[in-house]
């Protein structure tokens, strides 16, 4: 790695944008830049801006005051600047511990303050800058940067200090930088640690009681599962058998109303056909013919009474003559003659008196003919007391009788023709009545199955109104008791029509009150409890998880500090040696003799004031601080502070070297750092820097000579009229062919 190239722009008296080339050497040699320049022509402010860049904040080493003293503050011919810009390529050519090929640091302040910095034009912070630069070997407080005050500086520091500036140039730096942060975060890690314990302790009481409300809440939803597909299985057998019911119900009321309509219908009917059967033949049609005939018979009868009357005025005749012709005989069949009509009068009204009080007249007819005929035949039967003495009738009289008897005879028949027709009308009457009787007999039935059609209808109506209700009372109780069932009662009525005996509505029932009295003893618990639980339960397994971690790292950590303290430990101690022994070749090289040695100082215990011992001293700890003593060629001294100016710069360079050639940086800037030295000091001191040029690029502000010489590329620096530093730059080698 080495410095390829710096740009300046609004930096101190680098008003304008600088760029400043560093070409490496021929070959292998990394080679020596020497800047020089008149006294106030801002060479050194190359210096600054290389420690500025690399994240130096002492406004002391920077000389000056305020951050914003490093911006160009104008001159009365240049306005001063808004911001002040320093940007450094480094080329990792070995990349031994940064895999980039090309590393740009650049540094930025504005005059409000606000300050960026940039790698690789990435914003990044100030650590990442000084951690990428320890990595890379170089340090902003080291010897890259040695100003003329650093050289004695080193010599007067006291002893810690020198310890840390010999640390940073033995590399042990970035594992330094390592262990602090490694420390940092063990200390950070141990903090975490303590707080996740601490809410792990406030936690843990909260997680086991929300575990046993969780559990509560498990096993209440446990009940409620099983509750609820109980009540459904219960619920749905009571509604599927009122459904049952209430279908049989209904099919009850249909079929009884049916019934009920058809025998509605064949009552009609019957009384349909009854009223017309009734209505067929009227008894008075019969009635009235009969009244003819008997009419017909009675006015016969009258004409047979005057026919009597006129026989009984011919038997006054009859009489008178009766001793000449009586006759017996004769008279004894016109007797038989009227008991015969009177026969057929009896006859007739025995067959017609029954029938209707509108026979009433006739009746009366018909017995005042049976008296006329029974009166006619008294007097026929009476023997006359002259008759046995009286001639028989003579032969009209007998014409007359026989005329009487035929007329008798046509009446006769008449009636015989009459009491033929009313024996068909008996039948017919007789006929009808057996019909009547039949449909009245069929319509009494009929009406006794409507009416036991009505009783059923009615019944079964009661029982679908009763199961109605039970099946309203019952979605009622559905509602209140399972709201939580929220599928159809249709189908969980149907999901229960096939379930055992065994998960009969009957048979669940102690079951259901057992796990409802289950819930009522586990009691209401907010379902919000299990989320907090889960999330305080995750909360809890997160902190664990993370306190295992923080452990963890903690031991990872403890590992990581006690290697690191192993390895500054090692490096410290070969780097001490090293340089203790480079230190006193180059003194003697410098010298021409004499001897010079670095000497580790042991740690000391912490003492109060009243001299008790408040901390002891490690067992693993490092020295304390690093001491020097030199006694140049022909002196006995020892203490550096008894040497000369000379001498002491003569020291600390011959230290410096010693530190450049254990632990090479890839460049090492030197601001005068050979200012006090004399003409010959000057050549060992630039055969020194061309020596360890092989391996470090040097950037060398110098007025001596002897190291421009060593030198193979040049830059001037001037001031101009406008109170600008401008930059000149030559390469040795043309000049040395040139000439």
């Amino acid at each position: 790695m080495y410095l390829r190239r710096l740009e300046l722009q609004g930096f101190k008296a680098f008003a304008q944008k600088t760029a400043l080339e560093f070409i490496p050497d021929a070959g292998a040699r990394k080679g020596l830049t020497a800047i020089v320049g008149p006294n106030g022509s801002g060479k050194s402010n190359i210096a600054d801006a290389i420690r500025w860049v690399m994240g130096e904040q002492s406004m002391k080493l920077l000389r000056g005051k305020r951050s914003e003293d490093v911006i160009f503050s104008g001159t009365d011919k240049k306005p001063r600047a808004g911001f002040a810009e320093v940007r450094m390529t480094l080329v990792n050519d070995d990349r031994p511990d940064i895999d980039l090929p090309e590393i740009v640091i650049a540094r930025r302040l504005y005059r409000d303050g606000q300050s960026e910095y940039e790698v690789n034009r990435k914003q990044v912070r100030l650590t990442d800058v000084v951690l990428l630069l320890a990595q890379a070997g170089v340090g902003q407080r080291t010897y890259s940067v040695i100003g003329q005050g650093m050289v004695d500086a080193i010599l007067s520091a006291s002893p810690t200090e020198r310890k840390e500036f010999f640390d940073e140039a033995s590399g042990i730096r970035p594992f330094q930088l390592k262990r602090q942060a490694s420390i940092a975060k063990l200390e950070a890690t141990k903090e975490n640690l303590r707080q996740a314990e601490l809410l792990l302790r406030e936690i843990g009481p909260r997680l086991s009681s929300l575990e046993r409300q969780a559990k509560r809440l498990q096993q209440r939803g446990g009940i409620e599962t099983e509750l609820r597909e109980l009540e459904r299985v219960y619920f749905g057998g009571i509604w599927h058998g009122l459904r049952t019911g209430l279908h049989l119900a209904k099919s009850r009321v249909s079929a009884a109303d049916s019934e009920r309509e058809a025998r509605a219908k064949d009552t009609a009917r019957l009384e349909v056909d009854l009223t017309a059967l009734e209505k067929a033949t009227p008894p008075s049609e019969g009635f009235r013919e009969i009244r003819k005939t008997l009419d017909a018979l009675a006015e016969e009868r009258t004409g047979l009474r005057e026919r009597q009357l006129r026989i009984e005025a011919s038997k006054e005749v009859a009489q008178a003559r009766a001793e000449k012709s009586w006759s017996p005989l004769s008279l004894s069949k016109i007797i038989e003659s009227v008991e015969i009509v009177r026969k057929l009068h009896d006859a007739i009204w025995k067959a017609v008196a029954s029938e209707a009080p509108d026979l009433v007249a006739v009746r009366k007819a018909v017995e005042e003919a049976r008296t006329a005929n029974v009166d006619l035949i008294s007097k026929l039967q009476r023997p006359a007391p002259e008759a046995s003495k009286e001639k028989p009738v003579d032969s009209e009289m007998e014409r007359e009788i026989l005329v009487l008897a035929r007329e008798m005879a046509t009446i006769q028949e008449k009636v015989s023709d009459a009491e033929r027709r009313l024996d068909e009308w008996n039948r017919g009457e007789e006929t009808k009545r057996t019909e009547i009787f039949t449909l009245q007999h069929k319509l009494t039935a009929v009406r006794n199955d409507a009416a036991q059609a009505e009783r059923k209808a009615s019944e079964a109506a009661v029982e679908m109104a009763r199961l109605e209700t039970r099946r309203d009372g019952f979605l009622q109780d559905f509602r209140a008791n399972a709201p939580h069932l929220e599928a159809d009662i249709e189908a969980i009525a149907d999901a229960a029509g096939a379930i055992p005996q065994e998960s009969a509505p009957e048979a669940l029932g102690p079951k259901l009150s057992r796990l409802r009295s289950q819930l009522e003893w586990i009691g209401g618990i907010d379902p919000e409890i299990l989320k907090e639980y889960e999330d305080t339960k995750k909360r809890f397994e997160g902190l664990a998880t993370q306190s295992d971690d923080l452990k963890q790292a903690m031991t990872s950590l403890d590992t990581i500090i006690s290697e690191l303290d192993t390895t500054i430990k090692e490096r410290t101690e070969t780097s001490f040696r090293l340089l203790d022994r480079e230190f006193g070749q180059y003194f003697k090289k410098l010298f021409g003799g004499g001897e010079a040695r670095l000497i580790e100082i042991a740690p000391e215990p912490e003492i109060d004031l009243e001299g008790n011992i408040v901390a002891d001293v490690a067992p693993d700890a490092g020295p304390a601080g690093i001491d020097i003593q030199a006694t140049p060629p022909g002196k006995r001294l020892r203490s550096i502070a008894l040497l000369s100016g000379g001498e002491r710069a003569l020291t600390s360079i011959a230290l410096i070297c010693a530190i450049m050639a254990t632990n090479p940086s890839p460049f090492v800037v030197l601001d005068e750092v050979d200012a006090a030295l004399d003409e010959s000091n000057s050549r060992k001191y630039a055969d020194i820097l061309n020596t360890l040029a092989d391996r470090t690029q040097f950037v060398v502000i110098t007025h001596n000579r002897a190291t421009i010489q060593q030198a193979h590329v040049l830059y001037g620096v001037t001031m101009g009229q406008d109170g600008v530093s401008q930059l000149l730059s030559v390469k040795l080698d043309d000049v040395v062919k040139e000439t």
